[in-house]
């Protein structure tokens, strides 16, 4: 071994040595981390990025006590690395305990969308299938074409659409609460509703079963939602409304 290299060694055992004198650093500020979550939501403090930047924090700090345990055995100080361990596995769980008494104490914001927005009693809503089979849909009838049915969680639902000949494209859903218009879960109904059409030239379903969420409003707070059809056509780039109709629907619990 060269005098460079020994240098080099000697130096980061130095190193190693200096950061290992100041571990319990780490799992200190793993727990003043959970506390000032704590803190926050006690108090009300808003503002998302401030609680990603605070797990992020605590992550990269639970890192470095893995890194400085490992450090630590490599330099067989044994009593310093059960020290980590022990300090590691404290913060650890006292980041679960704060989490969890979080959770317990702090109910989840209820969304009242579905309480401000009643169903009229004039207004005829239809009720989500709770089943479904392909017998129930007739050629004949477009008011039997479109199809949204329960899925297994509320504010979950199953969507499909029967047509006869379209043109190349693609269709969605696209949904509103009844009364005042109001579009809802825009983006994400249209991303997870849309479906490829090709070659579709005779009557039958259009794709597949597509799984959709409504964000607005909360468990059991019923409200009219307009569900419509669109057809976006790819040549010429033009869309169409195809169907319609106005179901009772709630909210997913967040």
């Amino acid at each position: 071994m060269s005098q460079v290299q020994m240098m080099i060694q000697i130096l980061m055992i130095r190193i190693i040595d200096r950061v290992l004198k100041y571990w319990w650093i780490t799992p200190l500020i793993c727990l003043i981390v959970a506390a000032c979550s704590y803190l926050m939501v006690g108090n009300n403090v808003e503002g998302e990025w401030i609680y990603d930047a605070l797990a992020v924090l605590f992550l990269i700090f639970a890192f470095l006590q893995v890194v400085l345990f490992i450090l630590a055995l490599i330099r067989k100080k044994f009593l310093m690395s059960f020290g980590i361990f022990c300090g590691g596995v404290l913060s650890g769980i006292g980041f679960f305990i704060i989490s969890f008494v979080l959770w317990a104490v702090t109910p989840p914001e209820k969304d009242t969308f579905g309480q401000d927005h009643p169903i009229p009693a004039d207004l005829v809503c239809l009720e989500p299938d709770e089943s479904f089979c392909e017998e129930d849909v007739d050629s004949t009838d477009a008011s039997t074409w479109l199809r949204i049915q329960h899925e297994y969680q509320p504010g979950r639902y199953e969507f499909q659409y029967f047509s006869t000949a379209l043109p190349d494209g693609y269709i969605y859903l696209k949904c509103y609460e009844a009364t005042a218009n109001i579009r809802l879960s825009e983006d994400r109904i249209l991303k997870h509703t849309q479906t490829e059409v090709s070659h579709h030239t005779v009557f039958g379903p259009v794709g597949g079963y597509s799984v959709f969420t409504v964000y607005e409003g909360d468990i059991g707070d019923l409200y009219a939602v307009r569900a419509e059809v669109w057809h976006h056509e790819t040549a010429t780039n033009k869309e169409r409304m195809l169907c319609q109709k106005v179901y009772r629907m709630q909210g997913w619990e967040r």
